[in-house]
């Protein structure tokens, strides 16, 4: 296996292992994907324009707006106008966003950790190495 092939198969496996362990939980929420990652988005930067989301993530204002606009009918996502050029709009998460985001976590991180209690102490001896290797690089 060539060397771009061995990184992308790691790449994907630590994205398998991020997904939850109980899908049933994580679709109790009721959130698109997309909705999904703009509200960790939002959680990450406290404050964004729907132009910045937009470029973030590679799809139109039209698009993001959309997104948005769902997640503020469902009261997770509030668009403040600052008041000095109201054409200027912030989006934040309401206080019940924040709540969504920490359960959100909570069983991003359970699956997460489900799937290293599977490994013997010799290997996450080795895979903390690893990983304290690739965050000091980071």
């Amino acid at each position: 296996m060539s060397r771009e092939d061995l990184i992308q198969e790691i790449v994907e496996n630590i994205a398998r292992c991020q997904r939850p362990a109980n899908f049933s939980k994580w679709h109790e929420i009721g959130l698109s994907h997309a909705q999904l990652g703009m509200l960790f988005m939002l959680s990450h930067h406290k404050q964004l324009q729907i132009k910045q989301i937009a470029q973030y993530l590679g799809i139109s204002k039209s698009a993001a707006s959309q997104v948005i606009t769902l997640l503020t009918d469902k009261g997770l996502v509030e668009r403040r106008v600052e008041p000095a050029d109201r054409r200027v709009v912030h989006l934040m998460l309401t206080a019940k966003g924040a709540g969504v985001v920490k359960k959100l976590h909570k069983f991003k991180f359970a699956g997460l950790r489900s799937r290293l209690e599977n490994l013997s102490a010799q290997e996450l001896e080795k895979l903390a190495v690893l990983c304290k290797k690739m965050a000091s690089v980071i």
